[in-house]
């Protein structure tokens, strides 16, 4: 934290508008909070730190939503509440070189310009790749500042700097030690476009519609008559002239007479064998299949249980190769088209039907796969994943929302080795030379310089690897490499293993599962307690991403609305791990309730100002003894919301937390409290009436802060001109967390259903059409003990003259109160309406009574619980025979 500590702005002391004006405080409020220290985490703590990392934003262009719902909406949020309830809380930057998708981007930049990457070269596209990052990196910092978003940008980080470059080299080589690493012949999905292997992680399965061939498989020998054809169904016929076998599944008892007899593969009359296997689908085509091991995943496989050859007849750039004899020249698409043309003539097709199914395509560009059996580098996963398992399995890691536990355990389970080579220009190099010479692998120690010699022959004829790593090789590491990592530093010391992880469900593998994995192998503990997982920002129903060009940037939203609005809006009405779309009736709604907290604050500070000595020598979060029901009520109920968002954060339920706060301020403080002070601060109770707003309003920005920095701390510091935080803050940033006190239970519910009964008034004005300045009559009939002595305030907040008695028409009922309005009603809407009630109504009743009637629920639960659902019970029933009553009436 800065030493000297400059004063706030002064836009922020004397911004007294009606409406809160974003623009006119956010800058200078964040630079502010950055030059004061405010988000560097106090090393003289002892307290534990709160570690969270930024899920580093590719350097691709601007952040999208998606980006701004996690970093500003939920990492910032838990990075302020606990930076207030006393953690050192580390929030750590940083940004990702992002590999393969930045050089897309960074292609497709330059192809408007005419210029290839193979016509620029290697050294110069990576130049370009630099001033890219170069240019993106500051914006991106500052998208992040607009947000709000309280990082210790004092650490830096990036994933191409040296010392990133030395972690991840130093991490390859002591895999490659251990054994984790190894490079071998084995089928890689492929990208005819990108040019580069990808992960299995990195292929989507889209459904279109293709045909399917019935290929008739010649006997190799003659068979007795009657003996069946051998006929396999494909999609991909072009591959047949690298086929190496038939397969039929072991069970199938027409196929079993024939395993092991031969037939000749079309075209090129191979004899190959019909082999069995239990990966065969013998529900596909007629149950027999061509095995291709060059050209098909599954087949490798099974490839490699029955020691069959490989044959590759595609290339890199989808041409048939020469090994593709007849079909060999032309592209992938053309030869399937010939081969089609060949069968048909040679009296091979049996037949041709449409099949709609899954084609895997390559997510970054949409290409469809074309597996090729590639010399690579593979990380063996299995011995990685269990101890990664085993760690959320045994809780020390917990994944919210907790469902996605069993997505992950599927997967790391069924999971299988990690391809990391790519065969494109920029990210890290791989740290292994070869010697063409004598074949020889150089791997050298983890901080020697890069060999000049073949360690074995000591010939000077060694080639580095030309492939880069899987830029998800170096996130993997970024809970330890943004600390130090190799090094033993007092950050990595005090900050490792991390709090919380919060990020998309959609790399949750990419990334969260391979964090747990490396930071179990490399520093023997996992990276953090907890994960978040948030769910997506869509258009229609697609995914934002900034490689799909349809990203919707925060920065004009920020510009319109403010960055509290857009924070507030994307959070609020989500439930944990949802998807979501961001519309503009959400910002509009967000941006009234910040407007509608800005004028509370407003009125309180024009109070204030009326009454000076109600806080002369009082701090604004002391709170008062009041006497007034109306002031000890709000004081209860201020403390109770301060228990439940404290609460709802602490479980992760950020919607619902917004939901409590939004409750509280709009339907208790602003429409009730604040219109029943108005008398109050007329007739002799002035001082206590300041006092309770002052510390309800200190307590509400504390809870407001975490998702609306700007607008509180606004109000914070101008409400602490006048009368200073018992704490000594001199910014909320830094401010004590509410600890919540004593509560009136009693006193709560009687105001609870006098805020109803006020909320079903105003909603029965709304409904007849009635002026809100006109005086109307409600009477209040049924058990009215509880609002009786209540009728002033009722009267006051309704502009209603309030009398008890059964009344006269429908009532609307409130709990077990009857209300009605004087006014003209259609009397087939009464009657719908009140029939809509009572259904529900009795659905409750139903709903209460099966409970109480649950085997063991009596019994087992506690004592306080079953009270209170017999009362529920009671209430209910006595709603439903008042609706009853009502309609008969009418």
């Amino acid at each position: 934290m800065a030493t000297t500590l400059s004063a706030p702005p002064a836009s922020a002391l004397t911004l007294a508008e009606k409406n809160f004006r974003p623009s006119a405080v956010e800058a200078d409020l964040y630079d502010w909070w950055e030059r004061s220290g405010f988000f560097t985490p106090d090393e003289s703590s002892r307290k534990p730190p709160f570690v969270m990392m930024l899920p580093l934003p590719n350097v691709t262009g601007d952040l999208h939503l998606g980006h701004a719902l996690g970093f500003g909406g939920y990492e910032d949020l838990m990075a302020r509440y606990h930076r207030m309830k006393g953690e050192p809380t580390l929030y750590m930057p940083g940004t990702d070189h992002a590999g393969i998708i930045a050089q897309v981007v960074v292609e497709n930049e330059l192809a408007k310009e005419g210029i290839t990457r193979q016509a620029l070269g290697r050294e110069k596209f990576v130049a370009e790749m630099w001033r890219w990052m170069d240019h993106y990196r500051p914006r991106i910092e500052k998208q992040l500042r607009m947000l709000g978003c309280s990082l210790d940008w004092s650490r830096p980080n990036f994933t191409m700097e040296p010392s990133k470059q030395r972690a991840v080299r130093a991490h390859f080589i002591r895999l490659y030690r251990r054994g984790h690493l190894y490079r071998a012949d084995r089928i890689v999905h492929w990208c005819l476009k990108d040019q580069t292997t990808y992960s299995d992680l990195e292929s989507l399965h889209v459904e279109r519609t293709d045909s399917l061939y019935y290929v008739r498989y010649p006997w190799a020998e003659k068979m007795p008559a009657g003996t069946p054809d051998v006929v396999v169904a494909t999609t991909r016929p072009e591959t047949i002239v690298a086929d190496v076998a038939v397969a039929v599944h072991p069970s199938v008892e027409r196929w079993r007479p024939f395993v092991g007899r031969e037939v000749l593969v079309p075209e090129v009359e191979r004899r190959v064998k019909i082999i069995a296997d239990e990966a065969v689908d013998p529900a596909f085509g007629t149950g027999a299949v061509k095995i291709t091991p060059g050209h098909d995943a599954t087949d490798f496989e099974i490839g490699q249980r029955h020691g069959l050859p490989v044959l590759s007849v595609i290339d890199k750039r989808g041409m048939m190769t020469p090994a593709a004899g007849p079909l060999a020249g032309p592209d992938r698409e053309t030869a399937r088209v010939d081969m089609v043309k060949r069968l048909r003539g040679h009296g091979l097709l049996v037949k041709e039907e449409p099949i709609t199914h899954a084609v895997g395509v390559h997510d970054r560009c949409g290409t469809v796969d074309e597996p090729l059996v590639m010399k690579q580098w593979w990380v063996r996963m299995p011995p990685l994943a269990k101890p990664a398992i085993e760690a959320v399995r045994s809780g020390r890691i917990t994944v919210h929302p907790r469902y996605q536990e069993k997505v992950y355990f599927n997967w790391m389970e069924n999971i299988r080795d990690w391809p990391v080579s790519r065969q494109i220009w920029w990210g890290h190099s791989i740290p292994v030379w070869y010697c063409r010479d004598c074949d020889e692998t150089i791997v050298p120690a983890e901080d020697a310089p890069d060999p000049t010699r073949c360690t074995r022959c000591h010939s000077d004829d060694i080639h580095q690897d030309p492939d880069v790593l899987d830029t998800w090789f170096s996130s993997a590491l970024w809970p330890f490499s943004t600390l130090g990592w190799p090094d033993k530093t007092k950050d990595l010391e005090r900050y490792y293993p991390g709090s919380v992880l919060e990020t998309g469900y959609d790399i949750l593998f990419f990334w969260v599962a391979r964090m747990i994995m490396m930071g179990l192998e490399e520093m023997g503990d996992i990276p953090f307690d907890a994960v978040y997982l948030h769910g997506l920002i869509r258009v229609g129903s697609v995914k934002m991403g900034k490689s799909k060009g349809n990203v919707v940037s925060p920065v004009g939203l920020i510009d319109e609305y403010g960055a509290d609005t857009l924070r507030y809006g994307l959070v609020s009405g989500v439930a944990a791990g949802a998807d979501s779309l961001l519309s503009d009736s959400k910002l509009l709604h967000a941006r009234n309730f910040g407007n509608k907290l800005w004028n509370i604050g407003r009125f309180v500070l024009a109070q204030v100002d009326k009454h000076p000595e109600a806080l002369r020598g009082r701090s604004s979060d002391e709170r008062p003894d009041a006497s007034g029901e109306d002031a000890r009520w709000i004081l209860s109920r201020t403390e109770a919301v301060v228990e439940d968002c404290t609460r709802l954060i602490d479980g992760y339920l950020f919607g619902e937390y917004l939901a409590a706060l939004e409750g509280f301020v709009w339907g208790e403080l602003a429409d009730a409290y604040v219109e029943l002070s108005k008398p109050a601060l007329r007739n002799g109770r002035a001082e206590e009436t300041v006092r309770t707003l002052a510390y309800v309003l200190d307590r509400v920005l504390r809870l407001v802060h975490p998702i609306m920095p700007f607008l509180s701390e606004t109000l914070a510091l101008q409400l602490w001109q006048r009368a200073r935080p018992s704490d000594g803050a001199p910014s909320l940033v830094i401010a004590r967390w509410p600890l919540a006190g004593a509560r009136d239970p009693k006193l709560e519910e009687r105001f609870a259903v006098v805020v109803d009964v006020v909320r079903a008034i105003r909603n029965l004005r709304a409904d007849a059409g009635i002026d809100p300045g006109e005086r109307v009559r409600v009477s209040l009939g049924g058990d009215v003990a509880t609002v009786r002595e209540m009728a002033p305030a009722i009267g006051e907040l309704t502009r209603a003259e309030i009398t008890f008695g059964a009344g006269a028409g429908a009532a609307t009922v409130v709990r077990t109160v009857e209300v009605r309005l004087e006014a003209k009603r259609d009397v087939a809407v009464e009657r719908a309406r009140l029939e809509r009630e009572l259904a529900d109504a009795r659905e409750t009743v139903k709903r209460s009574r099966e409970l109480l009637a649950r085997p063991g629920f009596a019994e087992k639960a506690p004592a306080e619980v079953v009270a209170k659902e017999k009362a529920r019970l009671a209430e209910r029933e006595e709603r439903a025979k008042l609706l009853e009553e009502g309609l008969r009436r009418l």
